[in-house]
C-alpha cells in the first residue's frame, strides 16, 4: 500500500472508504456529511504543485508541476485504494511557451485525454488527445478570456463538459454544462459570490447532474457547497475542508492542498427514502425523461416525467408513470409554454407560427380592442390555437369620441373616453395600451385620465412612447421621461413596449438608469424587447413621415420591403409610401438590445404576428431566436434568467387581475398544462426578412391547455384549444 519514488520525490499512502450512491431523491442538507474522522491518506508531493486530478476508470490521473514543468502522473484505483502512483509514460505534457496547462480530464469510454488551460493572450483552450495514438485530435477555444474552473467530463444523462465561469465584477459564477465540442453553452445555475475577489475554482457532479459540488475561493479561504438542481437548494458543507473533489457516482473524495502534500478524505453520502411513490394512474399525456424547468421555483429536474390530466399538470416525478399518449423528451427541455407579452390578435396563420415558435399564450398588448365582449365571443365562436387576451386599445376610444390621430380632445371628449375605458376594462382587459408616436394628438391629460381608471382596477398601462428619434427637438429619451413622469405623478404602474426601439434607442444607458431609479423609488416599471436590431411598420404610417432620415440616423437603403430582398431608394420610397405595406427598418444597435435583455426584470414580446407572407421575422422566430442566439450562442444571460423572461415574469405581472395567468408561466403540480418541449442544442429561428413565414427549428412539442398543438409531424392546425385570458374585477 506504499510506494516510494525517490527520483520524483513522491510518496503515496492511501486508504479510502467507498460511499455508494443510489437513484433516489435526496435533500442536499442530508446528503453530504463529514466523516468526523481524521484524514484518510496523504499524497506527499515534495516540491510539487497539483493542478488537476481526475478518475480514469480504475486509475487516477494527476497534473503536477515540478520546477515549472507540467507532468502527468497515474495511479491505480481499486475501489477503496489508490496506489502505485508514477509518472505516466504513455503521454507527457507538451512544453509549449505560449500555453499554461491548468488541468486534466478524461473520457474513458472514447479513450480521450483533455488538457486545458490558458494561452499567452489569456484565452481558454482545451486540447483533445487520442490516448491510444498520442495524437492531438483538436484544440478548441472556449469562453474567451473568462476565469474558468476545472473541467469535468460527464456521460450520465447527457454527455458533456461541466465547469464554472466566474465574473468577478458581477460577483457571480455560472455553473455550465456544454457539449464536448463546447458549442452549446447551458447554465445549470448561478452562484452568488461573497466578494469581487472570489472565484469558483472547482466543480464536479454525480453522473446524472443532480447534485453539483463546488468550491469558492475568496482571498485564500476555500468553502465547499453542494447544490441540488431539482430543489434549487444549496448547502454549505460546514466541516469539509477541501479544494478539489472527485464525484464519480460511487464516491465523493475531497482533496486539500497543503505545503508539500495533498490530504485525501472521503465524504459520506446519506441515502434517504424517495418521496415519490410508485404510481398506477394512467395520465392523458406523459412527457417522459426530460429536463423539466420551472422558472417559478427556479428548479431544473433532469430525467423527470410530467403527467398531464385534463388541462393540468398532475405529476412531476422520477417514478415511472404511464400515459394514454407518451412523449419521449430524453435530453430535451420541458418548459412552461412561452408567453408573448407584446403581440396582436391572432388569426389562423398567426397562431400557427406562434405555436411553431413555442408560444402558448399570445397577448395583444399593443392594443386588442374596445369591444371585449365581441373579442372574446369571436374566439369562442372561431377558436384559435393559442391562449388570447390583451390591452384596451386606447386610440380607438379617440375614434369613438370623434377624434383622429392628430386631434386635440376637449374635456367632454376626455370624459367620454374615461367612461368607455372603465366599461371595457371591466369586461376583461389585461392592460391599457397607448401609442402616441402613431397618434401624436394624444395629450398628457387624456393619458392621465385613462391611466387613473387603469390604476383603479389594478392593471398596468403599456406604452409605445411618443418619440423614438436619435436627433431633433425630442428624442427617444424624452419618451422615457414622459412615461416615468406619469408613473410618479399618479403612482401608477407602467410598462414600456419594445424599449430598444422606442425609448432606449441611442440612449439605453440613460433609459435604463432612469427606469432603475424609478423602481428603486418604489414605482412599478417594467419593459419588454424583441431580439432583433430592426423594427417594422407600415410605410404609410406616421413613423416614417417628415425627415425620418435625420430622426433615425438612417437612409433609404436601411429600409427593406418585408418578405423580399428589395431595399428602398430615393425613387422607390415615395411609391411605397403612397401604396403602403410592411417594411423592415434597420435602425437599432444590437449592443443596446443586449443591454436591455440583461436587466433581470425585462420581458420578451414579439410585437408582431405572422398574418401574411410580408412581415417582420419576429412574428415567427422571436422566442427561438432569443433562446438559440442570445442565451445559448452569445451567452448574454443564464438559461434560467432567460426562461423567466418568456414565462413567469409576464405571468406575474398579470396574475393578480387575470386568474388564468396564476397557473401559467410555471411547471409544477397544479399548473395549467401549457408546455413547450424543445431541443436546447438545436433551437433557432429560421424566419428572415426575405422569408418571414418560416417555422423555427428545435421546437418539438407544444401543448396548450392539455392538448398537443405541435408534435413530430408539425403544427396541428386543427387543434384549437386556446383559452381566454380575462381580467376579472369585482
Amino acid at each position: 500500500m506504499k510506494n516510494r519514488f525517490i527520483r520524483y520525490g513522491v510518496t503515496l499512502a492511501v486508504v479510502l472508504f467507498v460511499a455508494f450512491f443510489g437513484s433516489k431523491i435526496i435533500s442536499p442538507s442530508e446528503s453530504f456529511t463529514d466523516t468526523d474522522e481524521e484524514v484518510k491518506s496523504q499524497l506527499v508531493v515534495n516540491g510539487f504543485k497539483i493542478d488537476g486530478i481526475t478518475f480514469y476508470g480504475n486509475q487516477v490521473l494527476a497534473l503536477l508541476e515540478e520546477n515549472g514543468q507540467k507532468k502527468l502522473y497515474i495511479g491505480d484505483r481499486q475501489q477503496s485504494v489508490i496506489e502505485n502512483v508514477t509518472p505516466w509514460v504513455d503521454y507527457q505534457v507538451p512544453n509549449s511557451p505560449d500555453k499554461t496547462y491548468r488541468g486534466v480530464e478524461v473520457n474513458p469510454d472514447a479513450h480521450l485525454l483533455y488538457l486545458y488551460g490558458k494561452k499567452e493572450d489569456g484565452s481558454n483552450f482545451i486540447e483533445m488527445i487520442n490516448i491510444g495514438t498520442k495524437e492531438t485530435i483538436s484544440e478548441i477555444p472556449f469562453e474567451g478570456t473568462a476565469k474558468i474552473s476545472n473541467i469535468k467530463f460527464k456521460n450520465g444523462y447527457e454527455e458533456g463538459m461541466l465547469y464554472a465561469k466566474t465574473n468577478q465584477e458581477q460577483q457571480k459564477a455560472e455553473i455550465i454544462f456544454n457539449t464536448p465540442e463546447f458549442d452549446s453553452h447551458m447554465d445549470l445555475f448561478v452562484v452568488d459570490l461573497p466578494s469581487k475577489k472570489a472565484t469558483v475554482d472547482w466543480v464536479d457532479a454525480n453522473p446524472e447532474l443532480e447534485h453539483i459540488v463546488y468550491t469558492i475561493k475568496d482571498q485564500g479561504k476555500i468553502s465547499a457547497f453542494v447544490h441540488e438542481l431539482a430543489t434549487n437548494k444549496t448547502t454549505q458543507l460546514e466541516k469539509i475542508s477541501g479544494d478539489k473533489f472527485l464525484f464519480d457516482g460511487e464516491q465523493l473524495i475531497g482533496f486539500k492542498s497543503k505545503k508539500n502534500k495533498l490530504d485525501i478524505k472521503e465524504f459520506k453520502y446519506k441515502q434517504t427514502t424517495s418521496t415519490d411513490e410508485p404510481q398506477n394512474e394512467t395520465y392523458d399525456i406523459v412527457i417522459k425523461n426530460g429536463i423539466v424547468i420551472d422558472p417559478d421555483k427556479e428548479t431544473l429536474k433532469i430525467g423527470y416525467h410530467v403527467g398531464i390530466k385534463d388541462d393540468k399538470v398532475a405529476a412531476v416525478t422520477k417514478s415511472a408513470i404511464r400515459g394514454e399518449t407518451e412523449i419521449d423528451a430524453y435530453q430535451k427541455i420541458v418548459s412552461p409554454g412561452f408567453i408573448d407579452m407584446l403581440s396582436f390578435n391572432p388569426n389562423p396563420m398567426a397562431a400557427k407560427f406562434k405555436i411553431g415558435d413555442g408560444v402558448t399564450t399570445n397577448l395583444s398588448m399593443h392594443g386588442c380592442t374596445v369591444d371585449f365582449n365581441g373579442f372574446f365571443n369571436q374566439y369562442e365562436n372561431y377558436p384559435t390555437s393559442v391562449n388570447y387576451g390583451g390591452a384596451l386599445f386606447a386610440v380607438r376610444l379617440r375614434y369613438e369620441a370623434g377624434l383622429g390621430n392628430h386631434g386635440t380632445p376637449t374635456q367632454e371628449q376626455i370624459d367620454y373616453m374615461v367612461k368607455r375605458a372603465e366599461e371595457e376594462i371591466k369586461k376583461g382587459a389585461l392592460a391599457v395600451a397607448f401609442s402616441p408616436e402613431y397618434y401624436p394628438g394624444t395629450t398628457p391629460d387624456e393619458i392621465k385620465a385613462i391611466m387613473k381608471v387603469a390604476k383603479k382596477y389594478g392593471i398596468v398601462t403599456h406604452f409605445h412612447g411618443r418619440h423614438s428619434s436619435l436627433t431633433g427637438e425630442h428624442t427617444s429619451i424624452d419618451s422615457v421621461k414622459e412615461i416615468l413622469g406619469y408613473a410618479r405623478e399618479l403612482d401608477a404602474p407602467v410598462h414600456f413596449m419594445h424599449l430598444h426601439s422606442t425609448g432606449g434607442t441611442g440612449a439605453m444607458d440613460e433609459a435604463l438608469a432612469l427606469i432603475e431609479e424609478a423602481r428603486a423609488d418604489g414605482y412599478q416599471v417594467t419593459y419588454d424587447v424583441y431580439p432583433y436590431d430592426s423594427w417594422a411598420t407600415d410605410i404609410s404610417f406616421e413613423r416614417l413621415s417628415g425627415d425620418w432620415q435625420t430622426r433615425f440616423g438612417i437612409s433609404y437603403s436601411d429600409i427593406q420591403v418585408a418578405g423580399t430582398t428589395e431595399r428602398l431608394t430615393k425613387e422607390t420610397f415615395p411609391i411605397y409610401r403612397k401604396k403602403g405595406g410592411q417594411v423592415i427598418v434597420y435602425a437599432m444597435d444590437e449592443d443596446e438590445l443586449i443591454q436591455a435583455l440583461q436587466v433581470d426584470h425585462s420581458m420578451i414580446g414579439s410585437d408582431a404576428t405572422m398574418d401574411s407572407e410580408f412581415n417582420h421575422p419576429r412574428g415567427a422566430g422571436t422566442f427561438s431566436r432569443f433562446i438559440g442566439r442570445y442565451i445559448r450562442d452569445l451567452d448574454i444571460l443564464p438559461l434560467m434568467e432567460g426562461m423567466k423572461k418568456i414565462t413567469i415574469h409576464s405571468a406575474r405581472q398579470l396574475e393578480e387581475v387575470a386568474p388564468a395567468m396564476s397557473t401559467r408561466g410555471r411547471l409544477h403540480v397544479g399548473s395549467t398544462a401549457d408546455i413547450t418541449v424543445f431541443d436546447y442544442h438545436a433551437i433557432i429561428d429560421t424566419s428572415t426578412a426575405e422569408k418571414p413565414a418560416s417555422l423555427s427549428k428545435g421546437i418539438d412539442y407544444v401543448i396548450v391547455s392539455g392538448k398537443i398543438a405541435k408534435d413530430e409531424n408539425g403544427v396541428q392546425t386543427q387543434v384549437k384549444n386556446g383559452q381566454p385570458i380575462i381580467g376579472v374585477f369585482e
